[in-house]
């Protein structure tokens, strides 16, 4: 039963996420071109779609109140699904605009909060490797799904391939409302009826938590997701341009952003077994020291070019993997159970604000300096911050339940 948990949580984020935001990128190449949309429209049909997820998961905890993990989740991918088909029949702005604003509802509202919380319900412990599973649901979508819709883009047309991707969410969105389950009870079972396959071994550090941090550190864990959002959504969004515009070609770029991904999507399953295996403390220290090489790497390559390149992007894209993976594992270790839905609420906002408040910075810091490697030197500074804000929330939340 846990495993068809785990795939409903995989195919959430598959679609909901990976649909919708990590592959979406390849249908932008199309968008601006369309009559009326062009470059600053394209623009706005992500920043559409990006203030939409960011309202929906502002308001997510209130609607879990009202309907279960499982009702919501399909209706999130309905939403998605939805919107694509509307992207789909789109000849104008507009109508793209209204497509956005669908994908986004299903993104804020199907996305990692629900995942978190079905995967809280679920399982006693090994929740570090449980996240990062389902997190992959991300990174493979972000590796398979450019690529089929350029094809069928190439086939037929940009309108097929939105109808292609709105079939599929709807598919899988009819796979989980028939195999999700909110909850171990909705079957007549208990969380410890459940047989747990890694229970027996030594190393399952992370564990749902008994016990909410205070008001203090919660503000600190929040600056600390805030910062974390900044540096892994636009981190990854620039790495392309970072790259072309170190006189990269773009062939290349293209090879090193696949590689990016690929260590993103490996880096997500590798990070939440890392901190099961020696806990989250131990294991922040080994992948944020990691992902501050990446950003100093980064940042090299807009002075030397793609000597490093290489290394840059795998260490780039397992940082952000951690980013990703360790706000749910936080939320979940440092709240109580009736606090946890409105933490994991918090730290998503927090997360996602980083990211929309920080879009800008590269185009406004390359434009005054000429060179887009300055944001990623000062996205390493930022790393740091993260990493002692969290280690001293840890050291007192620790203290506290002995």
């Amino acid at each position: 039963m846990k495993a068809r948990i785990i795939l409903c949580c995989f195919l959430l984020l598959f679609v909901n996420q990976g649909l919708t935001a990590t592959s979406f990128n390849v249908f932008q190449t199309y968008i601006v071109q369309m009559p009326g949309v062009g470059d600053i429209g394209g623009s706005i049909v992500l920043t559409v779609r990006t203030f939409v997820s960011l309202v929906a998961i502002f308001f997510v905890s209130g609607l879990y109140k009202r309907v279960s993990l499982r009702l919501g989740a399909t209706l999130a991918m309905l939403f998605t699904a939805v919107g694509f088909f509307v992207y789909g029949i789109a000849d104008n702005l507009l109508l793209l605009c209204l497509g956005s604003i669908l994908t986004g509802t299903g993104y804020g509202f199907g996305t990692i909060v629900v995942v978190t919380m079905i995967i809280g319900n679920w399982f006693k412990g090994h929740l570090g490797t449980m996240v990062g599973i389902a997190g992959m649901g991300t990174g493979l979508s972000s590796m398979i799904m450019p690529v089929v819709a350029a094809s069928i883009i190439q086939a037929y047309s940009l309108s097929s391939a939105f109808m292609f991707e709105g079939a599929l969410a709807l598919l899988l969105a009819g796979v989980v409302g028939a195999l999700l389950r909110s909850k171990p009870e909705d079957i007549g079972l208990s969380i410890q009826d459940e047989p747990d396959a890694y229970a027996h071994k030594r190393g399952r550090r992370v564990v749902v938590g008994a016990t909410s941090i205070g008001v203090h550190e919660k503000r600190l864990m929040l600056v600390c997701t805030f910062l974390m959002g900044a540096v892994c959504i636009v981190g990854n969004s620039y790495f392309s341009v970072l790259l072309t515009s170190s006189g990269i070609t773009f062939t290349a770029a293209a090879i090193f952003t696949s590689i990016m991904g690929f260590a993103l999507t490996i880096s997500k399953l590798l990070t939440g077994w890392i901190f099961d295996l020696i806990g989250t403390k131990r294991g922040s220290i080994i992948f944020f020291t990691l992902f501050f090489v990446g950003l100093v790497l980064s940042y090299l390559v807009s002075r030397v070019g793609s000597a490093d390149a290489f290394f840059a992007a795998l260490l780039l894209g397992t940082g952000i993997a951690v980013g990703n993976t360790g706000v749910s594992i936080w939320a979940l270790e440092l709240s109580s159970p009736s606090h946890r839905l409105k933490f994991l609420r918090d730290f998503q906002v927090s997360f996602a604000f980083g990211g929309f408040v920080f879009t800008m910075l590269p185009g406004v810091l390359a434009n005054y300096t000429g060179s887009y490697g300055i944001t990623y030197l000062l996205f390493a500074f930022a790393v740091v911050i993260c990493l002692m804000l969290e280690l001293r929330v840890y050291k007192k939340h620790g203290t506290q339940n002995k």
